[in-house]
């Protein structure tokens, strides 16, 4: 079976009427999803933190980490801007990374590779048991949750057939990033009329899986909307689910 990737794109979108204006500025995306959709950011203004061993890891901190590491680094100087989001009850990390529009595509999985690193070597200051990233590896975080990037030029932020990265990588499966005209699976992209999925340059699945793996999708988020909700948080959905 070929891999389905689930890249939720949905932050990006919902306000790119205000980033294609230059109105939005850096790290607003998730920020205005989130006043819309408060169970995205919690359902209560406070940091985005998880339990594991009795660490509660600071999700907030840990992207604004991250960023300091790429910035210190200067190795990615087509950097737009960068927003991130995790689901525990799905654990699933969102990453999410806009370059400057003369990036290329070879840009895009240096800087997905980058971005993975950091954020695990973000989160590893703050858990030790978390194993740093090596050249071979994008690090320990990884083994806990799937992880969706998602590196594209500005101005493809709508046209998802022209991501740069797009895909997901299993929980401990220690998949490589892939550009996605050569990715052999389907990312599951939310736009402006809803979910889509877009398949990769080298899918060779067929529409019976997609159907599949979206049924699949459903259930999994309904399970969490339900765990949600028996929290007493907002359970609605980006997309229009």
């Amino acid at each position: 079976m070929k891999k389905i990737s689930v890249a939720l794109t949905f932050a990006a979108v919902m306000s790119v009427s205000l980033l294609l204006s230059g109105c939005m500025k850096r790290g607003e995306i998730l920020e205005s999803v989130a006043a819309e959709n408060p169970v995205l950011a919690g359902g209560q203004d406070k940091p985005d933190v998880a339990l594991h061993d009795n660490v509660v890891l600071d999700f907030d901190e840990i992207q604004a980490d991250a960023e300091e590491l790429i910035e210190d680094s200067e190795e990615y100087p087509l950097s737009s801007y960068i927003d991130t989001f995790v689901d525990e009850d799905r654990k699933q990390i969102m990453l999410i990374w806009p370059l400057q529009n003369e990036a290329t595509e070879e840009d895009g999985v240096h800087y997905a590779e980058g971005l993975l690193r950091a954020y695990n070597d973000a989160a590893h200051d703050q858990d030790f048991s978390i194993a740093l990233a090596t050249e071979d590896s994008y690090g320990g975080l990884y083994s806990r949750y799937d992880v969706n990037v998602q590196v594209f030029r500005e101005q493809d932020l709508l046209n998802a057939q022209d991501y740069f990265v797009s895909m997901t990588i299993p929980a401990g499966s220690k998949e490589k990033v892939v550009k996605f005209s050569e990715y052999d699976g389907v990312n599951k992209v939310f736009l402006i009329d809803g979910a889509s999925w877009i398949p990769g340059g080298k899918y060779t699945g067929g529409s019976e899986q997609i159907q599949a793996l979206m049924a699949e999708d459903e259930a999994a988020e309904e399970s969490a909307a339900a765990a949600r909700a028996a929290r007493g948080e907002i359970s609605e959905f980006p997309g229009g689910r």
